[in-house]
């Protein structure tokens, strides 16, 4: 018998109904059990680190003490505010134990998440587990790197043995030490030296530092006014733009130019057409098809991670968290029967053997993000999925498209005396993947104008003004962080070609030159607001008062953990990947940095920063004291009175959740007074549609519940 662990019980769900043609399951308490197999689920992570206090004993936060480095690491159930929650964590582990020292049981298999999380998550449970019980039993890794039940079928046929992944488990372990170190550590210090939390980390400093950067560029910006000589002047009824290089501080600077200019024969030299093949854009990385629908549709990177995700544990799409955008030599027989599913309504698909789309060399552990064999049925997903979905579908079939897309490029010279104008201008000859995957700009067509012809020109000074770099918004932020060094690279390399380019950003990529992973940055992004150091609107970044405040206090403390440092330990944690390094490595580099930071910053005194006076929401309908909001609920500010009054309305419940919302400042407010709150867009439970409704809350003593009505 071998028991299998999903990461998720949906995912357990799944793994059953795959391997339901060969066994029949009984559902139990917490697992699933037929004649040969198992499963069992965890909740995502069922473990984490202690925290210092429980080394320590001490709950207080100082200076003393810092930083804290544990001989060792030690691990525990995880806790939360949800006694709810916390028991079931504790119900299911127990489960798992159990089952895992059944005498019929003799292998046990880690199916968590295909990445170095779900590692692991796995692991971290099935070592405990196994140690608790004193036993020693054969452990294999059911790796998925998608969802349907073929693929879970020839997986559990395929499994290997769980040791074959142990670099990955030993640099999860050692990113986890890493970040704990520098987590706890550095908020404790900044906290008490601003007398304020002040939550950071490894890749959340550098995220709000170029953010604080680039906006502190547009602040300083200075615009400066100058001139360029342009001529509008028609020919044959058609404006000929043409604009001379040079720019003038002063209009008179430029008036011998324009004399010139202006008095000179102009003619067409040159007319060149020549036809392109454009070649579709590479397959889906996760923060390439983040940026996709950022900036084509404004979707937030904590959204589109969230539809991603589901479209995966649905079977319809590959694992999310790739940080490649090429396939494996291994999948083309799997992509060749996508192809063939999808050229019933696509019949002009054919299977590419290119470089360009299967390269080895070009993936650490998962392919590119693709559509999978299963297809959705119509009106399966709903409207973001089924846009979503239609992003990763359009992409594949625009690699794998037969029609070329054929642009007409015409390049025109004029010669204006002894200066040259060059035009360029382009038109779609044949569309190709262009009908999947639109120009995002207008294809620009030039004068009808054949050699010899000549041109009237009337060069005028144009005043124009110097103007401020871009704000950082979530696509630019994306490309940051997969390369910070990109530019520099571009530099260096000069005029290297597109290929080489390509290799040189899957070389540093796969050496850890990068500042976090696929699979974290959404997450740390999504903290940098909730600790308001950052802020977004319609996909444009911000840096906040208090992320002013945090980057101003790093520098001031002479700590420098922005793209270089954060780098340096991106690096070290690959090599422990590649079995180069081991974990205690980074644990020890950890600790010196940190101590060479709280040595060099002991002696800094910093502005303190004075506490805010709390927005007072309404009054607690149980005891009438102050409601306060959190970056998680809204709470009564007698939680640590006598009597403790414990009155919480969170943001984010079952109520809310299955309902595809969350409770807002308004509509708290107005709930505390008693009053009714109309929602719209309220999702319906079948997923398909969503409905409107009359809200109020009903404050039973223990817990707040919610009452719908439609009509007011």
């Amino acid at each position: 018998m071998q028991i299998i662990i999903a990461e998720k019980p949906s995912l357990a769900r799944t793994v059953v109904q795959a391997l339901s043609g060969k066994e029949n399951f009984d559902r139990k308490q917490g697992y699933f059990e037929g004649q040969e197999t198992i499963v069992t689920y965890a909740y995502g992570h069922l473990f984490q680190l202690r925290d210092m206090g429980e080394y320590t004993g001490e709950t207080a936060w100082k200076l003393e003490g810092l930083p804290f480095v544990p001989e060792k690491f030690k691990f525990r159930l995880k806790t939360s505010k949800d006694k709810a929650k916390d028991d079931s964590v504790k119900q299911q582990y127990e489960t798992i134990r159990e089952l895992i020292g059944r005498d019929d049981v003799d292998a046990v298999v880690n199916c968590g998440d295909s990445d170095r999380e779900g590692q692991v998550i796995g692991d971290l449970i099935i070592h405990n587990a196994l140690g608790q019980l004193k036993q020693k039993k054969a452990v294999y890794r059911l790796w998925l790197p998608e969802q349907t039940e073929d693929t879970i079928r020839h997986a559990v046929k395929t499994m290997k043995p769980d040791e074959e992944y142990q670099n990955l488990f030993h640099e999860g372990l050692a990113r986890t030490y890493m970040d704990w170190l520098l987590g706890i550590n550095l908020t404790r210090f900044l906290s008490v030296k601003l007398n304020h939390f002040m939550p950071v980390g490894r890749v959340l400093i550098p995220i709000v530092k170029i953010i604080y950067d680039r906006d502190m560029e547009i602040r300083n910006f200075k615009p400066e006014k100058y001139f360029v000589l342009e001529s509008n002047a028609e020919t044959n009824g058609e404006a000929v733009k043409l604009t001379f290089k040079e720019k003038y501080a002063g209009k008179t600077d430029c008036q011998s130019m324009q004399e010139y200019l202006n008095g000179q024969k102009a003619t067409v030299i040159k007319v060149e057409q020549k036809d392109i093949i454009k070649r579709a854009s590479k397959l889906f990385s996760l923060s390439t098809l983040q940026s996709r629908l950022s900036k084509l549709h404004k979707m937030t990177l904590a959204d589109s991670l969230k539809i991603i995700q589901g479209l995966y544990e649905k079977g319809f799409v590959t694992y999310p968290r790739t940080n490649s955008e090429y396939l494996s030599e291994a999948e083309k027989g799997k992509v060749e029967a996508i192809i063939a599913k999808l050229n019933g309504e696509h019949p002009y698909l054919a299977m590419k053997d290119s470089k360009g789309i299967f390269d080895d060399s070009k993936i650490e552990s998962h392919s590119a993000l693709i559509i999978t064999n299963k297809f959705p049925k119509a009106d399966e997903l709903g409207a973001d999925e089924q846009l979503v979905y239609d992003t990763i579908k359009n992409r594949f079939i625009c690699n794998f498209l037969m029609e070329d897309t054929v642009i007409s490029r015409t390049c025109m010279e004029i010669a204006v005396g002894k200066e040259n104008f060059e035009l360029k201008g382009d038109a779609v000859k044949q569309p190709g993947f262009l009908k999947y995957e639109p120009l995002t700009k207008k294809e620009s067509i030039l004068p009808n104008l054949n050699e010899g012809d000549e041109v009237a020109v009337d060069f005028q000074p144009v005043e124009k003004e110097t103007t401020p770099p871009a704000k950082f918004d979530i696509s630019m932020l994306s490309n940051y962080l997969k390369n910070p060094f990109r530019d520099e690279l571009k530099e260096a390399d000069g005029e290297a070609g597109e290929a080489e380019d390509d290799a040189a950003e899957y070389r540093a990529m796969l050496a850890g030159v990068e500042i976090g992973t696929e699979a974290t940055r959404t997450g740390i992004i999504e903290n940098a607001k909730h600790a308001s150091y950052i802020s977004e609107k319609n996909t444009k970044l911000s840096i906040e008062p208090m992320g002013e405040k945090l980057i101003e206090s790093l520098d001031k403390l002479h700590i420098n953990l922005y793209k270089e440092k954060t780098v340096e330990f991106s690096k070290l944690l690959k090599q422990v990947f590649h079995g180069d390094t081991e974990v205690q490595e980074c644990v020890d580099f950890t600790a010196k940095e940190l101590r060479s930071i709280v040595d060099g910053g002991a002696a800094v005194t910093l502005e303190q920063i004075a506490p805010a006076e709390k927005e007072v929401i309404g009054k607690c309908p149980r005891c009438g004291k102050n409601i306060y909001e959190s970056t998680k609920a809204f709470y009564c500010s007698g939680f640590k009175a006598e009597p403790k009054c414990n009155f919480t309305m969170w943001k984010k419940d079952k109520f809310w959740e299955s309902r595809g919302k969350k409770l807002t400042k308004a509509m708290a407010i107005k709930m505390l007074q008693g009053s009714k709150v109309k929602v719209k867009g309220l999702k319906k439970k079948s997923g398909d549609g969503t409905y409107d409704a009359y809200i109020s809350m009903v404050d039973t003593g223990k817990w707040v519940n919610y009452e719908m009505t439609f009509e007011k």
